[in-house]
């Protein structure tokens, strides 16, 4: 239902009708819908009797305590907000100029549309609580032993970088929910999987890797291929088609801004820093996920259960052709990892994958007992993580005044952010403050407004302030960690007039004219 509901929304925001009188009609119908539905099961307490998810998913409470912080994960006030008050904003899946990607799958921005126009910013993080929780059941769901569906849930839920993701407005968890659910669905339903996995593509680009090893799976495993095949292919090109049409229809290239050899250069391409050793890298990514997260992407650790849950899925494959089928995809999957950007996050997929595998795979061996015993210990992990966060960040702000304190104190140069009037304002090394900037909010590593096309030519305040007003900025924003040392020292009198400065930023405004 939820991807249904997904490739609705985009629907509806590539014609621009994502509107709230739109979604109040769309409301409505549900309600209708719903008390038909609840009339046909006997009332509403037999609805929610019947539809109540898996008592063990009361563990995810510390994920819906998580998401009342406001926003701060650097991607999400980056460009994921940003897209969703963009869409929210216009009702449509638009070309974002100022953005690191001014265009990418948006499905999952687009769920949190309803959300952010209700409720707010905050709000959308129980879009991915809600993927969690789904993705939890559909595990638990999974192996005909129920007693391995829990512990399957358990190696999911373990993963601090799971109780991470599954609190902020990334995607990773609604692409980790429909890859899983589109494998669920694959021996099952045929339609169904080309669809879910058609709209993990719609999510993220990682989505047409599980998308073609399903397509191979369903070749070599489906009971009618004749039938299955063309069910596959027909629901996965429907789910894909929207978002890549409109991707194309702006830019000419379905992958925007990557594979520049195929389809052009622009001047959002830039080389993907993967690892300078894959050999060694992928001997260690294991080990890196759980114990090195410097060496990738300072991510919440994977459960060291992560490694060992592939290494079972590895030995069943002796035994087990579908096992084999899964331990290939890893193989594959983890060679391209060592291509791709270091980033943790990117393995989240292989994530509920290998963790069925192995309960399936150890659960006949194992009494009740055990199971429940290594269920809790395989949970502790990402429950004992939420806890320390709840620790580090002390009680979710509960009023404007304790939000904008809470921003202060997570984002250095937020402080700086806030002393700037109207007009337009540019920034060196803190591009995260995109969505907190609005509008007038320019300054990035790529793309036309990057911050190599503006410095690198000036040498001194002059130069810089002839730079910045054919962008018409009025304010400059200096990030004392990350804008480089030579920049920083650039602004200065009578060019610039200094309006703030503390241990994160600078605030600098031009004399005018602007």
């Amino acid at each position: 239902m939820l991807a249904v509901i997904g490739q609705v929304l985009v629907a509806l925001a590539i014609c621009g009708l994502l509107r709230p009188w739109v979604l109040a009609a769309f409301a409505a119908i549900a309600l209708i819908l719903f008390h038909a539905e609840t009339r046909r099961r006997g009332g509403v307490s037999a609805f929610l009797r019947d539809s109540a998810p898996p008592r063990e998913t009361v563990l995810l409470i510390p994920l819906a305590i998580l998401a009342l912080y406001p926003p701060i994960a650097f991607d999400e006030t980056l460009y994921h907000l940003p897209f969703v008050r963009a869409i929210a904003t216009s009702g449509t899946i638009n070309w974002v100029a100022n953005l690191r990607f001014p265009i990418f799958p948006q499905l999952h921005e687009a769920l949190c549309v309803p959300i952010f126009l209700l409720f707010g910013d905050t709000a959308t993080h129980f879009v991915a609580v809600a993927e969690v929780l789904l993705l939890a059941g559909i595990v638990i769901a999974w192996p005909r032993q129920r007693t391995a569906g829990i512990l399957a849930a358990a190696l999911v839920l373990g993963n601090p970088i799971v109780m991470q993701i599954g609190t902020v407005t990334y995607v990773d968890a609604a692409l980790m929910l429909f890859i899983a659910a589109g494998a669920y669905c694959l021996d099952r339903h045929p339609a169904a999987a080309g669809f879910l996995l058609g709209t993990a593509c719609s999510v993220k680009y990682l989505g047409w890797y599980f998308a073609a090893a399903a397509f191979v799976y369903v070749l070599l495993f489906g009971g009618n291929r004749r039938r299955d095949l063309p069910l596959f292919a027909g629901t996965f090109v429907l789910a894909v088609l929207p978002m890549y049409a409109r991707i194309v229809a702006l830019t000419g290239n379905p992958f925007f801004p990557f594979l520049p050899k195929v389809f052009g250069a622009s001047a959002w391409t830039m080389a993907l820093p993967s690892s300078t050793d894959p050999l060694s890298s992928t001997l260690r990514l294991f080990w890196n996920v759980t114990f090195a997260r410097d060496q990738v992407g300072l991510q919440p650790p994977y459960s060291p259960l992560f490694a060992i849950a592939v290494l079972i899925t590895f030995i069943a494959a002796v035994r087990n052709r579908r096992a084999a089928f899964l331990s290939i995809v890893c193989i594959g999957y983890i060679a391209i990892f060592t291509f791709l950007p270091q980033d943790s996050r990117y393995l989240l997929p292989l994530l509920p994958l290998v963790s069925v595998a192995a309960a399936m795979t150890i659960a006949p061996l194992l009494s009740k007992r055990m199971l429940t015993a290594l269920s809790i210990i395989a949970i502790a992990p990402g429950l004992a993580y939420a806890g320390y966060r709840l620790w580090r960040q002390g009680p979710p702000p509960l009023n404007a005044t304790q939000r904008r304190q809470y921003l202060e104190a997570h984002i250095p140069e937020f402080r700086a952010l806030e002393r700037r009037s109207a007009g337009r304002i540019y920034v060196c090394g803190a591009e995260q403050l995109n969505y907190y900037g609005g509008k007038d909010f320019l300054g990035e590593v790529i793309g036309p407004f990057a911050n190599e096309t503006v410095f690198r030519n000036a040498k001194n305040a002059d130069d810089l302030s002839r730079a910045l007003k054919p962008l018409n900025v009025r304010y400059l924003l200096i990030s004392r960690r990350h804008c480089r040392t030579g920049w920083q020292r650039l602004p200065a009198e009578p060019s610039f007039e200094r309006v703030y400065a503390d241990d994160g930023a600078e605030l600098w405004r031009l004399h005018p004219p602007f």
